[in-house]
């Protein structure tokens, strides 16, 4: 199975053990559920969400919020990694993204049944990312390289976005994370 590539300056990315909602034309076992303000209104579109555990190479077992559309015309997808206060702090997805890419891109193939064609990565933060927030929600694409011993991200060529943007990148509002959470059964999640 080929890896795919993150694109280097995309422009519409649009065109293990986890189990997330999915939903959709076309959603792999036609699951069908809560679809979040907004909703779908695009049958190309498929949309993925779920609790991804990860191993973060120095420090160990990790998890994070992982929502994604995948366009069954292009099989380009959008994967929104939020950071979660309940992760450990020595465990930030952005001090290691390569190692969060190589757990999530398995749950996307199971969940949209296919090889993404290329996967544009947006890194998101806010007040659900820190036991004690600071500054306004964040988002930031995250470009990656594909290596035979996973993907690495060399930390150049990332730039920011509003939630607007990846609104539109999506073809969806972007749900609260806590509204999210409440819908997954994960240990992260439990109170």
């Amino acid at each position: 199975m080929s890896t795919p590539t993150t694109p280097n300056s995309p422009t519409n990315p649009s065109d293990d053990g986890n189990h997330g909602h999915h939903e959709g034309a076309s959603s792999p076992g036609g699951t069908s559920g809560p679809g979040g303000s907004g909703g779908f209104t695009n049958p190309t579109l498929r949309y993925f969400e779920d609790v991804v555990d990860w191993r973060h190479r120095r420090a160990g077992r990790a998890h994070t919020l992982v929502r994604a559309v995948h366009s069954t015309t292009t099989g380009r997808v959008v994967a929104v990694v939020s950071e979660l206060a309940s992760n450990p702090d020595d465990r930030g997805v952005t001090d290691d993204f390569g190692s969060v890419a190589d757990a999530v891109l398995p749950a996307l193939r199971r969940a949209f049944g296919t090889e993404p064609v290329e996967v544009f990565w947006i890194a998101h933060f806010g007040a659900f990312s820190y036991h004690d927030p600071t500054g306004p929600e964040s988002f930031t694409q995250i470009l990656l390289t594909a290596g035979p011993n996973g993907h690495v991200d060399d930390l150049t060529g990332d730039r920011t976005f509003t939630v607007r943007d990846v609104e539109e990148l999506l073809g969806r509002a972007l749900e609260p994370v806590d509204r999210v959470l409440a819908r997954i059964d994960h240990e992260a999640t439990r109170g």
